[in-house]
C-alpha cells in the first residue's frame, strides 16, 4: 500500500532518472533517503518496484510500470491545477543548447506568444541528456532520430564548417581541403556534444585535441584566440569576424529535432506547441532557409 503522493513522486523520480542518485537530485534529498523510501514502498507492496537493467540502472517492474503511469497522470493533474491557480497556463519549458537557442529558437519563438498567446521558457544546458525528465517539457537538440521513449519531429537542418582564428592561421598552413586534420591542433567536443554525429565525424579526422568544451560558443571563442581548428554551426560562426572558414570537403549537416516524453506530449498545451513548431520552425537553421 502506498502511504501518500510522496511515494508516487519517489517512484516517478527514480523512473525518470534511472538511478537513485538522479532521483535524489530531482527530489532535493540525499541518495540514502531515496533508497530508504523505495525499500519501505517495496516492503508495503510486497513486490519489487524496480529491477536492475543491463547497464546497471533502474527500470520499472510490471507493477512499477503501472505505478509510474499513475504518477505521470497525477503529475499532469498537479501541473494543470497549478496553472489554474496561477491564472493561466504554465510556460512551455524548452531545454536546448546555446547554439540551437540562438540559431533556431529565438528568431521564431516570439511568434508563439503573438499568434497563440503562449508562454515559453528557454533553459540552456551543456549536457542535455543528463537532465531529469521533469526539468523540461520539450527538448531541442541535434539528433539522428527521435529516441524510443520520445515523440517529436525534425524542425531544422544545421550546417557545419571548420573554422580557425587569425593567430592560428598565421602559425600554420591551412590543411588540404577534403583531407584529414592529422597533426593539426583542434578544439574537441565534450559532454553530450561529443555524441552528436557531426562531432563524431570531426573526431575521426585525426586532429590533436588541445582543448575541449561542451558549448559551440565556447569552442568558437577558443578557435578565435588561436587555440586550434573548431567544428562550428555556420549560423554561430559566420557572423564572427574573428573566425575564418577553412575549405574542406564532405562537411556534415545535422537534423535538429524537437522531442518530448510521451506522457508530456499528450498534454494539450505541449501537443499544441509541438504542432505549431512543426509548422513554424521547419528548416529555420539554414542561412538560405
Amino acid at each position: 500500500m502506498l502511504s501518500d503522493w510522496s511515494d508516487l513522486r519517489t517512484i516517478l523520480a527514480i523512473a525518470r532518472a534511472g538511478s537513485l542518485s538522479g532521483a535524489a537530485r530531482t527530489l532535493g534529498v540525499n541518495q540514502s533517503t531515496v533508497s530508504r523510501r523505495l525499500q519501505a514502498i517495496e516492503h508495503e507492496t510486497g513486490e519489487r518496484i524496480f529491477v536492475r537493467a543491463s547497464d546497471g540502472g533502474f527500470e520499472p517492474s510490471p507493477l512499477g510500470a503501472r505505478l509510474v503511469a499513475a504518477a505521470e497522470e497525477m503529475q499532469a493533474a498537479f501541473d494543470m491545477a497549478r496553472a489554474a491557480l496561477s491564472g493561466g497556463e504554465m510556460p512551455i519549458r524548452i531545454a536546448t543548447c546555446e547554439a540551437i537557442a540562438n540559431a533556431v529558437l529565438t528568431p521564431v519563438l516570439p511568434l508563439w506568444a503573438v499568434e497563440e498567446g503562449g508562454r515559453f521558457d528557454i533553459a540552456v544546458h551543456d549536457d542535455l541528456f543528463a537532465l531529469p525528465d521533469d526539468d523540461f517539457d520539450v527538448l531541442v537538440t541535434p539528433l539522428e532520430s527521435a529516441p524510443e521513449d520520445m515523440v517529436g519531429s525534425r524542425i531544422a537542418r544545421l550546417d557545419w564548417g571548420l573554422y580557425a582564428g587569425e593567430a592560428w592561421l598565421a602559425r600554420h598552413p591551412a590543411p588540404p581541403a577534403g583531407e584529414s586534420l592529422a597533426g593539426c591542433a583542434v578544439v574537441a567536443a565534450s559532454g553530450s556534444l561529443a555524441e552528436v554525429e557531426a562531432y563524431r565525424w570531426f573526431a575521426g579526422l585525426g586532429g590533436v585535441p588541445v582543448a575541449s568544451a561542451t558549448s559551440p560558443l565556447a569552442m568558437a571563442d577558443l578557435a578565435a584566440h588561436g587555440v586550434g581548428i573548431a567544428l562550428l554551426p555556420r549560423p554561430v560562426a559566420d557572423g564572427d569576424r574573428r573566425l575564418t572558414e577553412l575549405p574542406f570537403a564532405g562537411l556534415p549537416s545535422s537534423d535538429v529535432w524537437m522531442v518530448a516524453r510521451r506522457a508530456a506530449a499528450e498534454r494539450p498545451q505541449v501537443a499544441a506547441f509541438l504542432k505549431w513548431s512543426r509548422r513554424n520552425l521547419k528548416d529555420k537553421a539554414r542561412p538560405d532557409g
